[in-house]
């Protein structure tokens, strides 16, 4: 495999995975319209959770009872398809939504 081979492998996964992030994120909104504020939040924690899911990481986050209702779940599921970057960028919607409500 010569260098504009690798190059253009790259280029193509790079395009995929951003196609992939913008398909995503858009089941996302839609998901989110579902759910009430404490809900939207845990999916913004966890989405900002998993950008770092090392050994480093000092915290886990689960449900405070039992288990997440039907649409977090399924929010949160959605989450696993993201990269880092989408993951970032759906924390800080949702927490840029929140203080644009507040004020």
């Amino acid at each position: 495999m010569n260098n504009q081979t690798v190059a253009r492998d790259i280029d193509e996964e790079l395009v995929r995975s951003i196609v992939r992030d913008r398909i995503t994120l858009g089941q996302l909104s839609i998901k989110l319209e579902e759910l009430d504020w404490s809900e939207t939040m845990a999916v913004g924690l966890t989405a900002y959770h998993r950008i770092n899911q090392t050994s480093t990481q000092l915290i886990d986050l689960k449900p405070r009872y039992g288990e997440f209702n039907a649409p977090v779940t399924e929010a949160m599921e959605l989450l696993n398809a993201l990269s880092t970057s989408a993951l970032a960028e759906l924390a800080g919607h949702i927490l840029q939504d929140d203080l644009e409500i507040e004020e």
